[in-house]
């Protein structure tokens, strides 16, 4: 089946469930304005997005252009998104994870936390955005005593990612391929990661609340990329099934 076709044949089976199928969008890797920023904000007015904003390398220049679209939130990705994981061990790229210890990873999350309420005033939320996806469990109820009232990964969302003042909205589909070279995965698998999670989320096998998130890097992105991406805006917005979130500051609204 074309890829496409199957998409809108997962969303007409919501559409037969009296169902709509909630979407939304972000963007890891945010340290700058430029052309792809622009082209980013201009092809998400409809849908809404939230910037991963890297807070140790964040440029003074990026906050006007972020206040200038109001259809765009920032959160925090990391501190300065680097690696401190043990090497060799196989356990993948940590930058909040425990091998420095709790105390130096909260005083960075406090440090960046302050430089993008600084930058960004209301267009930031404390949304924390681990670098790599990679939050340890035992960071969580600090990171929500802390102040943050959200956390972003990637994957369906697990009962243990959640806890009390904390919102967990994940993303699950990239359309880029990262391993050899950057390049755009290809039509069918990328829509075969939103429609696992949108199948698992109608049949029960996901949290049904969860939209389905859609996560590119405006910066690693080529030409097929971009192209996938604004064809599945319209497809989205075609689709009286499906529908964009457009407030993503709403999604973060803490848990009780």
């Amino acid at each position: 089946m074309d890829p496409w076709q199957r998409l809108s044949t997962e969303l007409d089976a919501w559409a037969n469930n009296g169902k709509v199928a909630d979407f939304w969008w972000r963007d890891d890797d945010v340290v700058q304005p430029g052309a792809k920023l622009d082209q980013l904000f201009s092809i998400t007015e409809t849908t809404g997005l939230l910037l991963a904003v890297i807070p140790a390398h964040a440029k003074q220049s990026l906050a006007p252009v972020v206040q200038g679209a109001p259809h765009v939130m920032v959160a925090q990705h990391g501190y300065t998104h680097t690696n401190h994981a043990k090497r060799g061990q196989g356990l993948g790229a940590w930058e909040l994870g425990l091998d420095r210890g709790t105390q130096a990873v909260l005083q960075d999350l406090d440090h960046g936390r302050q430089i993008l309420e600084s930058l960004f005033t209301d267009s930031f939320i404390p949304v924390v955005v681990p670098p790599w996806n990679n939050l340890h469990p035992a960071l969580l109820e600090p990171v929500v005593e802390m102040g943050f009232t959200g956390v972003s990964g990637f994957g369906p969302r697990q009962p243990e990612q959640c806890t009390a003042g904390c919102s967990t909205v994940n993303c699950h589909g990239d359309p880029i391929r990262w391993k050899k070279e950057v390049v755009f995965k290809g039509d069918a698998k990328t829509i075969n990661n939103l429609v696992t999670h949108l199948e698992a989320r109608r049949t029960g096998a996901a949290d049904a609340e969860e939209p389905t998130g859609f996560l590119t890097h405006h910066l690693d992105m080529d030409d097929e990329s971009w192209a996938f991406s604004e064809q599945l805006v319209d497809h989205i917005n075609d689709h009286p099934a499906a529908r964009w979130c457009e407030d993503v500051s709403a999604l973060f609204k803490p848990a009780s």
